[in-house]
């Protein structure tokens, strides 16, 4: 294809586009990348001008070696999506340096649309949404700035909004009817992106370094009233194996599900809805024990919800609970599991825990909550650094601690005294937003507590935080830890920081509710919720009826587009400078020079230099005009001058009598 230089408000357009696509991008990009745009954008611009040459292939080949090596030192893998991106983002501006005809200009706008599709990845909160609509419409001025002569924004802001309505009817029908085989970009996300907080293993310091962190986890909608705080625990993870530091999953334990009943009696279902944040999720949140319906899940013999395979991207799930009913699966496998402690670690916790083994187990919980009353115990996010002998060095020594730390304390107690207990790891309490009725979990209000067997009640929650920090689980993290210079340290820029402020925040629960309402009925709209409407709109719907309504919905949408682009051209007709025109080309017509159905201006004016050169000179200047007027504002003093050109052009235009004696011999 033959090189076309392009106008400069046309390369001006796609710097534009570049930089409005690989900014959202930052965050997960090497820092380098936006200084080789820019020196990419300079060298192109000094070819544009002239002054420099197009690169040779040993030079972009060059180029492009130095970018593959610089992402592969960066990310130090090639199998995240991150790097995946990455390359992706510099192909797209090392792509400049071969831009030479409209093709490549096109391929390069090609290649913008998919990097905006590709933010969706990473997230799909509303304000990724907003900021991908200013992307397209940055985009679709750039392809429009091709094929005009001169800049003219508003006229183009004009097409652009025109284009979006004529989508918006068929999008609306395609999101409602379309077959949906899980809910919006649902894909694997391995990397970065894919680490939602809590991990499979818990060691001193680790629950603590998520209070540092605004993010949210997870929100949960209730049908009835919100639970009191206290009765919120959301169970995620058994850590049963401990090696004198860390706590871990049994790894080597088959995973087995539960086959029993849960002993309902008496007591009321909690229902609810639980919709978690962007990642990939290998395990369930739910106030055990409790039911969740589908996602391809099950609840193991630990009553903690496991996935079959992991599920990507926002989750939604409704479980029902029943707070209070007991844990009673405890083979003597898992029993004598949980009384396991590595040898020679924490020899004052194990001299501690000997002489509380005459007592029954139920007042040997009592002896350690004793203790830990007794003792200057401390709630903190900034603990001291522990020794080999972790344990022994907070009890005996520090006491100052986050509630990992109590957590494995009070369950390495218990080993040692002889009854089986475990750590369970997940998040206490929430954030109500009273105008939307739901909660907020947030990473700041992640949690670890101890389970303990005791014979005929089963597995019996017990919180040794709630000992030594009342407030933190009676009113919350928020409340409890404000007090701390670490709290919520990680994001300096949180409206949560500002809760002190009423005003604020309002507005940020405000926020929230949108985005909630944006999750719940678009992001996670999934193929239950579209057969819940569909069967609401058709009584017991078959696959015909199913078949012909997407037809007819499909087809209803096309009209409007089509009667939208209808009228759109019948008011353009009705513009002053499309009128004159029309006469113009009308004088034309009657010697015989008619335009085509779809022949554009310029190219009309071209035929007619071949046909009629005497003719030429006139409508070279009626197509000049018409251009003028085309794209200056209404009312504007150019536009008034072209129209009135436009005017005396049609009074000199070639009527039979005036150009009779100019006719070509």
């Amino acid at each position: 294809m033959a090189e076309v230089r392009v106008t400069r408000h046309a390369l001006f357009w796609l710097f534009a586009a570049q930089l409005a696509v690989i900014a959202p991008h930052l965050p997960i990009l090497p820092l380098w990348t936006a200084l080789v745009w820019a020196l990419v954008a300079l060298w192109y611009w000094k070819i544009y001008r002239g002054d420099w040459h197009f690169p040779g292939r040993a030079v972009t080949w060059s180029l492009s070696l130095v970018a593959v090596v610089g992402v592969a030192l960066e990310y130090r893998t090639a199998l995240e999506l991150e790097p995946q991106v990455a390359l992706l983002v510099t192909a797209f501006i090392l792509k400049l340096l071969e831009l030479k005809n409209l093709r490549d200009h096109w391929l390069l706008l090609m290649l913008a649309y998919f990097l905006v599709a590709c933010s969706f990845v990473f997230s799909t909160s509303i304000g990724t949404v907003l900021i991908a609509l200013g992307q397209l419409v940055i985009l679709l001025l750039a392809q429009q700035s091709l094929f005009r002569p001169q800049l003219a924004v508003r006229p183009m802001l004009r097409q652009t909004f025109k284009v979006f309505a004529q989508s918006i009817p068929l999008m609306l029908v395609l999101f409602v009817v379309f077959p949906r085989f899980g809910p919006l970009w649902s894909v694997p996300l391995p990397g970065d992106s894919a680490k939602t907080g809590m991990s499979e293993t818990m060691a001193p310091g680790d629950v603590s370094r998520l209070s540092r962190s605004s993010e949210l986890a997870f929100r949960a909608s209730f049908s009835g009233e919100v639970p009191p705080q206290p009765s919120l625990y959301w169970r995620g993870l058994v850590l049963e194996v401990f090696d004198g530091r860390t706590w871990l999953r049994d790894k080597g334990f088959i995973r087995q599900p539960l086959t029993a009943e849960l002993d309902r009696a008496g007591l009321e279902p909690l229902r609810y809805e639980v919709i978690l944040e962007h990642g990939v999720h290998d395990w369930l949140l739910a106030i055990a024990p409790a039911t969740i319906d589908g996602r391809g899940a099950y609840q193991d013999i630990n009553y903690q919800w496991l996935t079959r395979t992991a599920l990507s991207g926002r989750v939604r799930y409704e479980a029902v609970s029943y707070p209070g009913a007991p844990l009673t699966q405890g083979s003597a496998y898992t029993l004598a599991k949980n009384l396991r402690l590595p040898d020679d670690f924490n020899p004052q916790m194990r001299a501690l825990a000997a002489s509380w083994r005459e007592l029954d187990p139920a007042e040997r919980v009592a002896e350690a909550k004793a203790f830990f009353l007794s003792q200057p115990f401390v709630y903190t996010l900034e603990p001291p650094k522990l020794g080999t002998h972790s344990i022994d060095d907070f009890l005996f020594g520090s006491r100052r601690g986050f509630c990992e730390h109590y957590a494995s304390s009070f369950v390495g107690l218990m080993r040692a005294a002889g009854v089986p207990a475990r750590v369970v790891v997940g998040y206490q309490g929430g954030e109500r937003n009273e105008a939307g009725n739901y909660l907020l979990v947030h990473q700041s209000d992640a949690h670890a507590w101890g389970e303990v067997w005791l014979e005929g009640q089963g597995w019996v929650r017990v919180d040794p935080t709630g000992w030594v920090a009342p407030d933190r689980i009676e009113l919350g993290a928020d409340i409890a830890l404000a007090g701390e210079s670490a709290f919520l340290s990680d994001d300096i820029v949180s409206l949560r920081r500002f809760s002190g402020f009423s005003a604020i925040a309002r507005l940020r629960l405000l926020l929230d509710r949108v985005e909630y309402q944006w999750v719940r009925w678009i992001v996670n709209f999934d193929s239950d919720r579209q057969w819940d409407i569909l069967s609401r709109l058709f009584e017991n719907p078959d696959n015909r009826t199913l078949a012909l309504a997407v037809l007819v919905a499909l087809a209803v949408p096309l009209l409007i587009s089509a009667l939208l682009t209808l009228s759109w051209q019948k008011a353009r007709k009705q513009l002053p400078e499309v009128k004159l025109y029309q006469r113009c080309c009308g004088l034309l017509e009657r010697r015989g020079l008619r335009r085509g159905a779809g022949e554009a201006p310029g190219d009309y004016a071209r035929r007619v230099a071949r046909e009629a050169p005497e003719l030429a000179p006139w409508f070279d200047q009626v197509t000049a005009a018409f251009s003028r007027a085309s794209y200056q504002l209404g009312g504007s003093s150019a536009y008034t001058q072209a129209i009135a050109e436009l005017k005396r052009l049609e009074g000199e235009g070639p009527t039979r009598r005036r150009w009779a004696r100019r006719k070509p011999a």
